[in-house]
């Protein structure tokens, strides 16, 4: 571990950087608890929410699938380890989380092409499949697994739905898990998702109605009734000049 970069002295002795979770019998590596490094590459209550709704969303041929934002890779483990077949990709833009997410793949003994990307700049040819669990929060710290941009979060996943639009093929799917933040009842971000999905097929939903209650208390969220954590499940028309 001590070669590997993944120790530090603590007190008279050494702390891991990192530790092991499990999902679906499968072991995943990610950042030690606490995550208050830049880098830092978190996996907790989501990303059980994210996989199981990754799980549900596979319906239909999948020639080629990516995690966007893969962090541990957990997304494009999941679709790796159920499509066998398929060509899977994960991007992140943080080369900790890359490093992390190449290790469970091979843990998982699926085989995932990882690389850093900044959404699918890095990539080329459109997907079948594009998963994502962004960050969703405001972050005064800008962590890069906490901060989705914005004044409440949001605007990396508004990014991700317009990156789907047209990075996806006719038919495709996108499977996002993201936050949303409810002002006096409405959210602003399926507001905005809405006409970008014109023509499409799509479900939107609140898988938890109030996360993150004591983020209400920082003056990001002072006007905010409560965050929600919500799925969005959208499929693309056969036609490939609709919903672009």
């Amino acid at each position: 571990m001590d070669a590997a970069g993944v120790l530090k002295p603590f007190d008279d002795g050494w702390r891991s950087m990192v530790r092991l979770s499990t999902l679906d019998g499968l072991l995943f590596l990610h950042s030690a608890y606490p995550t208050t490094a830049a880098d830092a590459v978190f996996f907790g209550p989501d990303t059980y929410r994210f996989a199981q709704a990754i799980e549900a969303a596979l319906d239909g041929p999948i020639r080629r699938a990516v995690d966007v934002g893969c962090g541990a890779g957990p997304g494009a483990i999941v679709v790796a380890r159920a499509r066998p077949d398929c060509a899977v990709f994960g991007v992140d833009i943080n080369p900790v989380a890359l490093q992390l997410a190449q290790a469970n793949a091979e843990l998982a003994g699926v085989t995932v092409g990882f690389c850093r990307s900044d959404l699918l700049a890095g990539l080329d040819d459109p997907f079948d499949l594009i998963v994502a669990n962004p960050p969703y929060m405001a972050d005064p710290a800008r962590r890069a697994y906490r901060d989705g941009g914005g004044v409440l979060g949001a605007d990396l996943s508004l990014r991700i739905v317009q990156t789907a639009v047209e990075r996806l093929m006719p038919g495709g799917t996108l499977m996002l898990y993201t936050g949303a933040a409810i002002l006096e009842g409405r959210d602003p971000f399926r507001d905005a998702v809405a006409p970008l999905l014109a023509g499409w097929r799509w479900k939107y939903r609140e898988v938890d109605p109030d996360v993150f209650g004591e983020e209400l208390d920082g003056d990001a969220y002072a006007s905010v009734d409560r965050i929600a954590a919500v799925t969005l499940t959208a499929h693309k028309p056969l036609e490939s000049n609709c919903g672009a």
